[in-house]
């Protein structure tokens, strides 16, 4: 008698298996270990899970009455530039030393979340590709909190398909996910869905809900905000300013007199934000007809990852870890067949590798040389062309169900 895993586990199963070998590897060759985590940013690691243990140290001194929000030498000259409402989580009497258990609850999270991702036949080692690429790797090694928000946020998403009570629960996770890291608010955009007078109620209770949380909160939210970190474009990120601060940066595109460096990148980003939401716009007809033909799991997987991926896109610049949220867009996309889509989103998701084999392990930081920057120029264009087609699909869905509501 053979024994399989059940389809809606193997993705977890792989990972898991990937996971062991990881841990095994930091055991008995470190040397091998530090390449690997060399890869995604240049930088070798010799602990696991930083990020997490920096949420944690700054817990620690936020319980100690240090302000977090400023360089401090509790927080070794860092700051903190999470939501506040996370630091109200600090009374857990978590500390520094439990960053590896708290890790390795995180790799947990990330792996029963990709339980819910549909696996369509023949379709199991391209989704697998995605979920372990170099970019999910990071994530992972860090124990960012991303990758929490993640499986949560899917959680959510998998909720939306039940009934009342259900979408609810998955609204409220939104809006948890959202205290704590802002984009996951683009998922109530499945809000959109309810008949008119339930989301009217959850409109009053997102104001009431907001304004809780924003006039007690309002100076550290302003102060995590301005905390964003945003740097070089060329070092394992992704948004809407890289492709202009990059072409400024490499004297692609000159200095605008008045505006300065600076200036003339963002007035640039912002030009070519507004030329690709017009492309979305005009593509919305098709991703209409497409999105009426995906079974409403994937379709639902698809909207929400593009309204987070876009938010995240136009907002902010964001370190790659945060393209798994690219991840359940893949089944639907297979379905469907956008096979040069699909490319495009392996390229961002494995995009470290792509860098590495053009340039060498590098950090990649202030000046690459010609053959980086001509990956680079590549990697931006796909960022865009991704950005551009699934705002055209977030277009699509807020249609349809706005002139729904209208007419309900």
């Amino acid at each position: 008698m053979s024994w399989r895993v059940p389809a809606r586990w193997r993705l977890s199963a792989l990972g898991a298996a990937g996971l062991g070998l990881v841990a095994a590897l930091h055991a008995l060759w470190l040397p091998g270990y530090l390449w690997l985590t060399t890869l995604s940013d240049g930088q070798p690691k010799r602990h696991p899970f930083v990020d997490l243990h920096d949420i944690l140290l700054a817990g620690q001194c936020w319980r100690q009455g240090v302000n977090v929000y400023a360089p401090s030498a509790c927080l070794g000259g860092g700051v903190f530039n999470y939501a506040p409402a996370l630091l109200r989580l600090a009374w857990l009497p978590l500390g520094t030393p439990d960053t590896l258990a708290g890790g390795l609850l995180f790799c947990a999270a990330y792996l029963l979340a990709l339980r819910l991702l549909p696996v369509s036949q023949g379709r199991f080692w391209p989704l697998a590709a995605g979920c372990f690429s170099t970019s999910a790797f990071y994530a992972l090694e860090q124990a960012n909190l991303d990758v929490l928000v993640f499986g949560l946020c899917l959680l959510g998403v998998w909720a939306q398909r039940g009934r009342l009570p259900a979408r609810l629960a998955g609204y409220g996770l939104f809006t948890a996910c959202a205290a704590a890291k802002f984009y996951p608010a683009a998922l109530l955009v499945l809000a959109l869905r309810e008949r008119r007078a339930v989301l009217l109620a959850l409109g009053g209770a997102g104001l009431v809900v907001g304004l809780g949380l924003a006039v007690p909160l309002w100076h550290g939210m302003a102060a995590a905000l301005g905390a964003i970190p945003s740097g070089t474009p060329f070092r394992a990120t992704f948004g809407r300013i890289d492709l202009a601060r990059g072409m400024v940066m490499l004297g692609w595109l000159p200095g605008l007199p008045g505006l300065g460096r600076a200036g003339t990148a963002s007035l640039a980003s912002w030009l070519m934000a507004a030329a690709a939401l017009g492309l979305a716009v005009r593509g919305r007809a098709g991703w209409a007809a497409a999105l009426a033909r995906l079974p409403d799991e994937e379709r639902l997987l698809l909207v929400a990852a593009g309204a987070v991926y876009g938010l995240c896109f136009l907002a902010a610049q964001n370190v790659e870890y945060r393209e798994v949220f690219l991840l359940p867009t893949l089944p639907g996309l297979l379905r469907l067949g956008r096979t040069g889509l699909v490319a495009g989103i392996f390229l961002l998701l494995w995009e470290a590798a792509g860098r590495d084999l053009v340039g060498g392990i590098t950090p990649y930081s202030y000046h690459p040389g010609a053959g980086l920057a001509a990956f680079w120029a590549v990697r931006e264009l796909a960022s865009w062309w991704v950005f551009t087609a699934l705002a055209g699909l977030s277009w699509a869905f807020a249609a349809r169900e706005t002139g729904r509501l209208r007419q309900g």
